[in-house]
């Protein structure tokens, strides 16, 4: 297949893989930076296994919309990070690792006692089976993505301060507990909805890869998060492209691109 015959594919046959793909991205990277910058990488790791435990969980009690227990699982793990990651007496990482073990685990269950198809379903979100896209889970993505972006914009201001300096924003009056809140939840709801379309690989490397992109490319705080989602949007475009030049899963290799495109800045930065 030539280069152009690839191109006419993806754009007439996967417009929602792509389009979808390049959202997911761009939310993932803006959400990153606070991430990255609050040094809480291993949350965003925890709430990708867990989104997944919730699509299993789903399928299993056949209760749920998967994209709905998603989410309602994640927010409950919010919920008690909220007040656990604050704690004194049990430290970050073991309530963080604790979490993600207990939620790899319940995948495992909860996927041995669900049907065939449906495991298969779920295997292809582990993978980043991109190309499977839907109308529906596209628009689903794209609702969420404007909404959650929405929020960050109209309360930049406090959710930048809980995250550079949480004790000064209390100090000036800003409740740094329900923005805590606030933020983690919103990035709950963002990975639970890119999980269902990109996989769980996509979006833990787009919280992390793209948001390091624009910190070394960018200085001022408002360029960073710029930079970022365009780190974000643009590796989906090259990772279609080459899944389908080299016969490779759509996923994992836009996260290769990902990096291939933060490469440059790291050798640049070094030098």
């Amino acid at each position: 297949m030539s280069d152009l015959e690839i191109i006419r594919t993806i754009l007439g046959q996967f417009p929602y893989a792509l389009f979808g793909s390049m959202i997911a991205g761009l939310l993932c990277a803006f959400l990153g930076v606070y991430v990255v910058s609050k040094r809480v990488v291993f949350v965003s790791a925890t709430l990708t296994e867990i989104a997944v435990a919730g699509v299993a969980f789903a399928h299993l009690t056949g209760a749920l919309y998967p994209t709905v227990g998603s989410i309602f699982l994640t927010s409950v793990a919010v919920l008690l990070f909220s007040r656990l990651l604050r704690s004194s007496i049990i430290p970050r990482d073991s309530v963080l690792g604790a979490s993600y073990i207990l939620a790899l685990t319940l995948r495992i269950l909860m996927m041995q006692k669900t049907s065939g198809a449906e495991v298969a379903e779920i295997e292809s979100i582990l993978k980043g089976d991109m190309l499977f896209v839907t109308p529906e889970h596209f628009y689903v993505m794209l609702a969420t993505a404007a909404t959650i972006l929405v929020i960050h914009v109209v309360f930049f201001r406090q959710f930048l301060f809980v995250s550079i300096d949480a004790e000064t924003a209390r100090t000036q009056g800003i409740r740094s507990g329900l923005w805590e809140f606030l933020f983690y939840l919103t990035l709950a709801v963002a990975v639970s909805t890119a999980v269902r379309i990109v996989g769980d690989l996509f979006v833990f490397g787009f919280l992390v890869l793209p948001a390091l992109g624009g910190m070394l490319a960018a200085r001022r705080i408002s360029r960073i998060f710029l930079t970022a989602a365009v780190f974000g949007a643009l590796p989906p475009l090259a990772g279609l492209y080459l899944a389908f030049k080299l016969d490779l899963p759509a996923g994992p290799t836009t996260v290769a691109s990902a990096f291939v495109l933060l490469l440059p800045w790291i050798v640049f930065k070094r030098r």
